[in-house]
């Protein structure tokens, strides 16, 4: 029999996953401080739409709002 590599594959069939377009909250993200415009690394707590808003939970636990459209996945 032939070997052939099934790394990333599902069943035997290849396929990529696709991200997601809107932010996940639990995840963690870097973004622009709303105030201070300083870059901000911490946890997705909760984001709001009408001001796009969105609160992130630092290693300090603090909670910081950041600009919704300046959040970037950290991997």
């Amino acid at each position: 029999m032939s070997e052939r590599s099934l790394k990333g594959t599902w069943k035997g069939r290849g396929g990529k996953v696709s991200k997601p377009s809107s932010p996940m909250i639990g995840m963690v993200y870097e973004g622009t401080n709303k105030f201070f415009g300083k870059k901000v690394i911490g946890v997705l707590i909760e984001m709001f739409d009408q001001n796009d808003e969105a609160v992130l939970r630092t290693i300090e636990n603090k909670l910081i709002s950041v600009d919704k459209n300046s959040l970037k996945i950290v991997a």
